[in-house]
């Protein structure tokens, strides 16, 4: 189990995805939590990681399905 913890301000739950940005193709990748912290990326809780929405023009790839007890 990792010490990692979400990026999200004022949230102290433990890390279960990892999401990278796309600028160039304006894409979100959420996957599993990334063995290494990625510093291309960035680790969030599952309910963060659910939650989640693009800016405008932005779209998400979805490389894991996070359930309520993640």
């Amino acid at each position: 189990m990792s010490d990692r913890r979400c990026a999200k301000p004022l949230c102290s739950q433990a890390a279960a995805a990892t999401v990278t940005l796309d600028y160039e193709g304006s894409t979100l990748a959420i996957g599993p939590l990334a063995p290494d912290y990625a510093a291309e990326g960035y680790d969030l809780c599952a309910e963060h990681a659910r939650r989640l929405t693009p800016s405008h023009g932005w779209q998400v790839m979805r490389h894991v399905e996070l359930s309520d007890d993640a």
